[in-house]
């Protein structure tokens, strides 16, 4: 049975077993105390749920704007009238996605990711997370140790622009909370600094397949008007492609801008 927190003014609803949960506010409409509080959850769930908003593109923007500067994916035009806002549309049928925090091949990658559910399929369609700080914690002394010292490459080759090409280190050390979270994805980490893609290959297998181990996961399946945020500093995510192929899944994205990656050691 999943229990209730609440936050002076908001009521905030675990939804899964370590990471994720939902708040009933609309977010049109928020002032500063409520915003607050809004925050210290996300620090807490790195992913919140806010069902029934419906907000427009402006509104979108203004709330991500209260995290900070705002950022422009490099692979995707946003929409003419509003640049910031990212249309996003799911494959059609059936296919494979991949763990990933976005646009790690960035030198500076986002922080926060706010997507808006515009038009859903009547199944399929949904969104998982896991949480990269169990991830790491979850790890042996040894292991942590050694993945301390390692920095990995990131390339944006699966969206066609391979020459957008960085290094970060394996571990992170979040900004706001200064706890470490694992830092490597399938999507955009191809193999560890000074090292060859096949001396990196089984480490790096292990990693990616670790970090979204069941036990660190939640799985969103959305509603219409749902609004879903999340922390690409200390989070992954999974589109699953599996909705019908004559239904849309359609999202407008919003995203706040990061700062570099840095591991600062114990």
């Amino acid at each position: 049975m999943r229990t209730l927190s609440t936050l002076k003014t908001i009521e905030v609803m675990p939804l899964g077993g370590r990471i994720a949960a939902e708040i009933e506010t609309d977010l049109g409409s928020i002032g500063p105390q409520e915003f607050e509080l809004i925050h210290k959850a996300f620090l807490e769930h790195l992913v919140l749920v806010f069902p029934k908003q419906n907000l427009t593109a402006e509104e979108q923007v203004a709330f991500a704007r209260r995290f900070g500067d705002l950022y422009l994916f490099p692979h995707g035009p946003g929409m003419e009238a509003h640049p910031y806002v990212l249309p996003i549309n799911m494959p059609a049928g059936l296919g494979e996605g991949r763990w990933h925090s976005d646009a790690t091949f960035d030198p500076v990658p986002p922080a926060i990711s706010i997507l808006a559910a515009k038009e859903l399929p009547s199944r399929g369609g949904e969104t998982m997370f896991a949480n990269q700080y169990v991830a790491f914690e979850s790890l042996s002394e040894g292991m942590q140790q050694m993945l301390g010292r390692l920095r990995a490459v990131h390339d944006g080759s699966s969206h066609g622009r391979a020459e957008d090409k960085t290094t970060h280190p394996v571990v992170r050390t979040h900004p706001e909370t200064q706890r470490d979270a694992l830092f490597v994805n399938a999507e955009f980490t191809r193999r560890f600094e000074n090292m060859s893609v096949k001396e990196s290959r089984g480490l790096l297998e292990f990693l990616t397949d670790h970090a979204h181990r069941p036990e660190f996961c939640y799985m969103h399946r959305w509603a219409p008007g749902d609004v879903v945020m999340w922390d690409n500093r200390c989070a992954q995510h999974y589109p699953v492609i599996n909705r019908p192929s004559d239904e849309l899944r359609r999202m407008w994205r919003v995203t706040v801008a990061g700062t570099p990656p840095v591991f600062l050691s114990p």
